[in-house]
């Protein structure tokens, strides 16, 4: 018969494997941040940071497929568990390098985005994609065309879940 110790060292592993292998806590949590940039080589990527499960890294060519496929993948993981009350996808894209400089808030939808500085100026954009948004920054005058980014906060119950492939099952 195994001793106290010995049981309670079994208990300790199984909870870090069970941490390791399903996430922080196992399931979503009620924040997930998908940070986007530009990829080294071309294209988009993005990557989650959460107290819950994440998605992978997802890479596409543009900004818009790679948020709309963000969009999906973190609509997909959070349809696999009980609603999660208020969850939010929160994204950071970072077109250029930042410091410091305006964060726009992203509203709208396909063919009509808006953007507003959120640091204090009067500063506020328009666009039919996210591509068209940064675009809108480049053109500013008198802000520094590089140094700015975009959040874009989305209720995870307004996110559509893709439809399953029958090849995917």
């Amino acid at each position: 018969m195994p001793d106290v110790a010995q049981v309670c060292h079994h208990l300790v592993m199984v909870a870090f494997l069970r941490r390791w292998w399903q996430g922080k806590s196992g399931r979503p949590a009620a924040l997930i941040t998908g940070v986007a940039a530009p990829d080294k080589g071309s294209g988009w990527s993005i990557f989650f940071v959460s107290e819950g499960v994440e998605p992978a890294d997802i890479r596409a060519w543009t900004l818009t497929e790679v948020i709309d496929s963000a969009a999906a993948a973190v609509a997909s993981l959070y349809a696999k568990y009980p609603p999660v009350d208020g969850a939010e996808l929160q994204l950071a894209i970072y077109p250029w390098a930042y410091d410091g400089g305006p964060i726009f808030d992203v509203g709208g939808q396909k063919g009509s985005f808006n953007a507003r500085d959120i640091q204090g100026s009067d500063h506020a954009i328009r666009g039919a994609s996210l591509e068209d948004l940064v675009t809108a920054v480049e053109r500013l005058p008198g802000l520094p065309p590089d140094d700015s980014m975009f959040r874009w906060i989305r209720p995870i119950a307004s996110l559509s879940v893709p439809p399953v492939s029958p090849l995917s099952e």
